[in-house]
């Protein structure tokens, strides 16, 4: 049976589709253009699960393909396109996505990501800061902001690091000690010198959101446990 799972936003990573659609099996995720590049033999052979994440469909996409609905796919739909399926409602089961996806992102999020092991960097953020440079900018200053109140702590006092960067003591705190168990400085010193690197070439170059993608993966790499 093939299942239509409601979203305003596209849901492109495993952990956002595991947590909107409450489907937790083994999915596999495909490309609109693999799912009608697949023969109608490899269909009926292939039973594990796949789930189209790139594409928006509606009725007209998978009639055109001469679709069969009692195959078992994951199709993402646009709630207003639901009523041109009425005539294939015995072969269908409608999931509506638990919440909206995050269709606001702030310096914090992205900052939490990177130092989550459990957590993945999804399209839609990487976008979202990436192509703009006043967030993206805005996202440095943070994390560097972060970053020093973890390698302050190293060697001061709470009371005294917080003099320092005229600040309050408050869960920013808690946060930075438990990341300071959990973070080198040997890491922590290939941070300072990756966001030097970044600063320096969006300094001495155009904006170049695919450089700047490169240092969100890479900095990820490096601080997240």
């Amino acid at each position: 049976m093939t299942k239509l799972l409601i979203t305003e936003n596209l849901i492109t990573n495993r952990q956002d589709f595991i947590k909107l659609s409450n489907i937790s099996e083994a999915v596999e995720f495909i490309t609109f253009e693999e799912f009608l590049s697949t023969t109608t033999l490899s269909l009926f052979e292939d039973y594990d699960k796949k789930f189209v994440f790139d594409k928006f469909v509606n009725f007209r996409d998978l009639s055109k393909s001469d679709y069969d609905f009692s195959l078992d796919y994951i199709f993402q739909i646009k709630k207003s396109s639901l009523g041109k399926f009425s005539e294939v409602s015995n072969n269908i089961e409608i999931i509506e996505s638990l919440k909206k996806v995050k269709d606001k992102f702030f310096p914090w999020d992205l900052s939490n990501i990177i130092f989550n092991q459990k957590e993945s960097l999804s399209n839609q953020i990487i976008y979202e800061f990436c192509q703009s440079e006043y967030l993206f900018q805005q996202f440095l200053s943070y994390l560097n902001k972060e970053l020093l109140r973890i390698n302050l702590l190293f060697d001061n006092e709470e009371e005294r690091v917080a003099l320092l960067l005229d600040e309050k003591i408050d869960f920013k705190y808690e946060l930075a000690k438990r990341r300071l168990n959990n973070i080198s400085r040997d890491n922590l010193n290939q941070s300072f010198h990756q966001l030097n690197k970044i600063e320096r070439l969006t300094n001495e170059s155009e904006f170049n959101h695919e450089n700047n993608k490169r240092f969100v993966v890479g900095i990820k790499k490096i601080l997240e446990f």
